[in-house]
């Protein structure tokens, strides 16, 4: 078992065994074992560890169903670094029983993505398919998960390289957009540099950055994140800025946490509630789902989310009850896990549907994307939205 001891056994022994994880994990409920929350896929990392238990498919499985929403880290008293030894574990896994078809595949995707050859397909791709009248396309996954997926857009990657003024400067933001909005949510895009232009910055959007590379990180797959890190450090030192703002949060955790970035990293939220900009509603009923790795990775309080929202004039924010619950997305997640993110994707969306909002906003392009799905699913009628959308409509000059 020599070859194991990567493992930050240290951390995992910094678990008490209280349980408390129990209470805020999104997959116990509906696997209702000990190895399916995060107390358990400790103890099974450290007994692997230990050479107490051999390493196998059944103990895969069991890291396998981990969303890593981190919710557990959130609530955790002893401050178990529970990313940090599931992430060893999982590199673990790759090397010795492999990765599996599904995720390999999924991981290679996003890096083909950033490509020059990938670029390319995206861009032909949204020029085929933006004639059709509908922003989603309902798609069959190998797995069984059946997703309505966005359609690329014709100007997929439009922003990259190109420097955006502020008329006042406050300061100069370097934009890491991230794959979800290079390749689907364009606009989205457009609309935080609209609003952080207003907000008085800057905004500088690179190149040639690549996948920020969270995903391969947490799936395990460190070789991987390690070269997308390296490329992406190397084009941002390319620019001056004083921070870096994103608009997916699992970038922005990324950045903050296993770059080692010497400048902050904001939430473009946190730009917007720090300016004095106003916004005017037309009378619409709001909720808002906040992202797991809003808090739990970036640590940005949902004050800053639900503080911007009161400023739109005539417009009422109602908070879900379980407003921070996961929305069973998690990336791959939702497709090698279909019915338990389905399940839990259910959940979530009649949590949504209870408060009778109009509109549903987010903050993460992957919980649009899921949201998006659940109401098309479940017929709530609900409008889901990227807060930097529904701000972008109602800013006020």
């Amino acid at each position: 078992m020599e070859k194991f001891i990567e493992i930050p056994l240290d951390l995992a022994q910094k678990c008490v065994k209280c349980g408390l994880c129990k209470s805020v994990c999104p997959t116990y409920p509906y696997i209702q074992e000990e190895a399916g929350f995060a107390r358990g896929r400790l103890a099974l990392a450290e007994m692997v560890v230990k050479g107490e238990l051999p390493l196998s498919e059944e103990v895969a499985k069991q890291w396998d169903q981990c969303a890593m929403c981190r919710r557990c880290e959130w609530i955790c008293p002893n401050n178990v670094e529970y990313k940090e030894i599931l992430v060893h574990a999982r590199d673990m896994q790759r090397d010795n029983l492999g990765q599996g078809m599904v995720k390999s595949l999924g991981l290679k995707s996003l890096e083909f993505l950033q490509s020059k050859a990938g670029r390319k397909v995206v861009k032909l791709a949204g020029k085929l398919f933006s004639p059709l009248p509908f922003g989603e396309i309902k798609t069959p996954f190998p797995t069984g998960a059946v997703k309505f997926m966005p359609k690329p857009t014709a100007e997929a990657f439009g922003l990259r390289g190109k420097v955006f003024k502020a008329q006042e400067e406050k300061g100069k933001l370097l934009f890491f957009t991230g794959c979800m909005i290079d390749a689907f949510y364009g606009k989205t895009g457009e609309n935080v540099i609209k609003l952080i232009n207003k907000a008085g910055y800057t905004v500088v959007v690179p190149e040639d950055i690549k996948c920020c590379g969270a995903p391969h990180y947490y799936s395990g797959n460190l070789p991987a994140f390690e070269r997308l890190r390296d490329h992406n450090l190397k084009e941002m030192e390319k620019y001056e800025f004083d921070a870096v703002v994103v608009a997916c949060p699992t970038c922005g955790g990324a950045l903050q946490e296993d770059y080692k970035l010497q400048k902050p990293v904001y939430d473009f939220a946190e730009i917007v509630f720090k300016s004095p900009l106003k916004f005017k509603g037309s009378g619409k009923v709001l909720t808002f789902h906040v992202p797991c790795h809003s808090y739990s990775a970036m640590k940005v309080s949902d004050k800053v989310f639900y503080g911007v929202m009161e400023r739109i004039e005539g417009d009422e924010v109602r908070k879900a009850e379980k407003d921070k619950s996961c929305c069973g997305f998690a990336g791959l997640f939702s497709i090698t896990n279909p019915k338990m993110s389905d399940q839990i994707q259910k959940e979530k969306v009649q949590d949504l549907q209870k408060t009778q909002a109009d509109v549903v906003l987010t903050t993460c392009p992957g919980c649009v994307l899921n949201l998006k799905d659940g109401v098309k699913k479940h017929k709530t009628g609900q409008e889901v939205l990227h807060l930097a959308d529904y701000l972008a409509q109602n800013l006020e000059d």
